[in-house]
């Protein structure tokens, strides 16, 4: 339904209000006439009666009741008068002329006869109220016709006033508003009275200032936008690393120029496909954001299939895009082929191991020669001759010799070969637990206590557990070695952020700060000639880079040294059975 205009809404309030005052002013007109005319008429009736009253007794003191109804017959005359009676309390009647109509209203007067004190009859006139009525009547047709030339009168000055006050303020208003509608953000209102219309009039132009001043920014806003968008647009497509975002499913959503280049996909083909059925890997449970609570994730290293069936190792980074509020509305991952960069890496790692071997080949000879040239001096002492304990003694100091020479062999074939890492979930505190077991004896001949310190849930580990129980067995041997007598160790894990840790800690000697940076470089050792080959912490370091976590050395508040390998841990938290 559609609304009415204001003048129709004003004029029909005001047809309204005039009708209502026009009808109480008739009748309190008529009803105010009536009255006065029926309260004139009223006294004249009792005028009449009072000399009409003095009449009477005249003419009953001498007894002239002709002269009576002269003058009763003279009232009557007179149009007002309907009817008059003069009577005794008796009711014998003394003079009456007029009889009143029974159709037409009667104000009827009664005026007392009395001599002295004493009442003698009355005097009663009945007056005709016709008059009053024509009175009241033409009255009220005056006082409609001025109502209505009144009315129209005050329509034609109202609709005047209204023009002028409400109306061309009002049409200012709507061209303006037409204006505004049409894209002329310069439209302005000028009305100088009533102050209701200046006043909004000077609210419209504040408001079209603001618009203009808003439109302008964001045209600047959308300009700059633009720039950023195509100077991102034209980083996006120029990088070498692949990229791709995808929503909060995984349904891709863009794809860059490098990754179709590495993958073999196209744009079209790739975007609204889910990653994983694409790459047909967990790429995306191993390195997106989406899948690991929001966190960044940095040069996670995985692998993914390419169009025409190639394997290819990757390393990605990837982040969530959130929204105003905080919310996550998709993802974007970048990632780079590193298949080659890995080959170069084993075989760069592997040449470097080979060339610190050739130049500490005299070390290595030195190490070996030893436990060589007590082998050779113990076999000679061999005589057949000789007590059988005696032979006994010596065969078993050629076999410890033997041994030793094995394990200097054995740990030079651990860091010269390169062995592919097989990583899989385990609990770190039965890890911890195997290895403490594994050297009691060793701790219990110098009377060293091993402490183990894990919390009661389980600490899972994505790595290769036989590679990190080298490493736990490697620091632990060490705090072992590096207690000269009675003593203790520590052996500590718990979580980290994301990660998972272990520490060991001895009450030893330490390591002196200046030699903390060379500890994890091949042959670097702190030990005594023939105690050690340095090459167990360099191969911790490399087990430990190779599973993605990191290794740290510190001093022990105590005393003694600390060293801590941080481990990623798995998704699933929970424990893997034991075999």
């Amino acid at each position: 339904m559609s609304a009415a205009p204001i003048r129709t809404i004003f004029f029909r309030r005001l047809n309204l209000l005039a009708l209502a005052a026009t009808l109480l002013f008739c009748l309190f007109l008529f009803v105010g006439a009536r009255l006065l005319l029926e309260g004139g008429l009223r006294d004249k009736g009792e005028s009449l009666g009072r000399v009409l009253a003095a009449v009477t007794l005249d003419a009953v003191m001498v007894h002239d009741y002709a002269t009576l109804e002269r003058y009763v017959r003279d009232i009557v005359a007179d149009p007002a008068v309907a009817a008059l009676t003069v009577q005794r309390h008796d009711g014998e009647i003394l003079a009456a002329a007029g009889s009143p109509p029974d159709d037409s209203e009667i104000l009827e007067v009664v005026e007392p006869v009395a001599i002295g004190d004493r009442g003698f009859g009355e005097v009663r006139i009945h007056l005709a109220t016709d008059r009053v009525r024509r009175i009241t009547a033409t009255l009220l047709l005056v006082a409609v016709a001025a109502g209505v030339i009144f009315h129209f009168l005050a329509v034609a000055l109202a609709n005047l006033a209204l023009s002028r006050a409400v109306g061309r303020p009002l049409a200012v208003m709507e061209a303006a508003i037409a204006r505004l509608r049409q894209g002329d953000f310069r439209a302005q209102v000028t009305v100088a009275e009533p102050l209701e219309f200046a006043t909004i009039g000077a609210a419209f132009n504040d408001m079209t200032a603001t618009i203009r001043d808003t439109i302008a920014t964001i045209d600047s806003q959308r300009a700059r936008l633009e720039v950023e968008q195509n100077k991102l647009a034209t980083i996006v497509d120029s990088m070498a690393d692949g990229l791709f975002v995808t929503d909060p499913r995984g349904t891709i959503t863009a794809f860059n120029r490098a990754a179709t280049a590495i993958t073999g996909y196209t744009e079209d083909e790739a975007i609204g496909r889910r990653c994983a059925d694409l790459f047909r890997t967990s790429l995306c449970a191993d390195a997106c954001a989406l899948y690991h609570a929001g966190h960044m994730i940095r040069n996670r290293e995985t692998t993914l299939y390419t169009k025409d069936g190639r394997l290819l190792q990757v390393a990605v980074s990837s982040a969530c895009i959130h929204d105003a509020n905080g919310g996550v509305v998709g993802g974007v991952q970048t990632f780079r082929d590193i298949t080659e960069d890995k080959r170069r890496q084993e075989l760069y790692c592997h040449t470097e191991k080979l060339a610190a071997i050739g130049q500490l080949a005299a070390g290595v000879a030195h190490e070996i020669n030893n436990p060589l040239s007590n082998i050779l001096g113990y076999a000679r002492a061999i005589k057949p001759e000789a007590d059988a304990a005696d032979i006994a003694r010596r065969v078993e100091i050629i076999v410890e010799q033997t041994r030793k020479c094995s394990r200097i062999v054995q740990g030079l074939l651990n860091f010269s070969r390169a062995s592919q890492a097989a990583p899989d979930r385990f609990d770190l505190r039965r890890l911890l637990a195997r290895t403490r077991d594994m050297l009691a004896y060793q701790a219990g001949k110098k009377q060293i206590a091993v402490h183990l310190a894990t919390p009661p849930q389980p600490l899972v580990v994505y790595a290769d557990g036989r590679k990190i129980e080298q490493v736990a067995v490697n620091l632990l041997l060490n705090a072992i070695q590096a207690v000269s007598g009675p003593g203790n160790v520590w052996l500590e894990a718990g979580r980290a952020g994301r990660a998972v840790y272990l520490t060991v800690a001895d009450d030893g000697p330490g390591i002196p700060e200046e030699v903390r940076p060379r500890i994890f470089d091949p042959f670097f050792t702190t030990k005594p000639v023939g105690e050690g080959t340095g090459l167990g912490l360099s191969i911790c370091a490399g087990i430990v880079a190779e599973a993605d976590g990191s290794i740290e050395v510190g001093e022990r508040p105590g005393g003694g040294a600390v060293f801590t390998v941080y481990l990623p841990a798995a998704a699933d938290t929970n424990p893997p059975e034991e075999p």
